[in-house]
């Protein structure tokens, strides 16, 4: 009774148009929305800043719901780019319930990474490394398509620390996740679907108004600073 009302609460929670997909674990997910986002912005992991202007971070928002026995696995998240042959590992996550409280991050390293004497470094700000939590990602490769995941510099331009980036199962059963990716700018008008492991979710549409808002607000800015420049 209290799974059907909160499934209930989860419909009523969504414009209309939003369309559940039930995956055969019986793992909910209704797409708020999808957007490109600002490269510079900063959401989950306090180090995830694209600096490479071949990539655009976008962001895809959903509704999320578990079985509590099977919780959901954020690193079987991938997006793909059916016309480019691309799949896209997950770059960045925040999770939430609400509006109170700390969002869920669990990001953790692919590599270990070491100091100049070989000492391993295990600092509390970064990600951790543990062999116990599993990466998804590579368990449902797909025959024709090219992986591509971002490299996170954990250490300076001069000394890089280099690890891939994967997130953990997440705690929550009903949760609204934030799931980022950095996609090839050229290809930014593609066709994109979302997969949960070997599955589809739905198709994703980028919706490009925001952006458009922002370039327009930034460009106006250096006009007007330009034009105060010229008195």
């Amino acid at each position: 009774m209290k799974h059907i009302l909160t499934m209930l609460l989860l419909l009523l929670s969504l414009n209309l148009s939003s369309q559940i997909t039930v995956t055969k674990e019986n793992l909910k997910v209704a797409i708020v929305k999808a957007k490109l986002v600002d490269n510079a912005s900063v959401f989950g992991m306090r180090q995830l800043v694209v600096k490479d202007d071949n990539l655009k971070k976008v962001m895809i928002k959903a509704k999320i719901m578990s079985p509590s026995d099977n919780k959901t696995k954020l690193s079987a998240f991938s997006l793909i780019d059916t016309k480019n042959k691309i799949r896209y590992r997950l770059a960045d996550y925040k999770g939430y319930t609400g509006f109170i409280g700390e969002p869920e991050l669990i990001p953790f390293r692919k590599e270990r990474i070491y100091n100049e004497k070989g000492k391993e470094i295990t600092a509390y700000w970064l990600p951790a490394y543990d062999e116990s939590e599993k990466d998804y990602f590579e368990d449902y490769n797909m025959d024709g398509y090219q992986n591509l995941e971002m490299k996170v510099n954990f250490g300076t331009a001069q000394n890089p620390k280099m690890s891939v980036v994967y997130f953990g199962t997440t705690d929550y059963e009903d949760f609204t996740a934030e799931l980022f990716f950095a996609i090839l700018v050229e290809n930014k008008d593609s066709d994109y679907e979302l997969y949960y492991k070997d599955e589809k979710i739905s198709d994703i549409k980028f919706d490009k108004k925001e952006q458009k808002k922002k370039e327009e607000k930034q460009s106006k800015a250096v006009r007007n600073y330009q034009e105060s420049d010229e008195y």
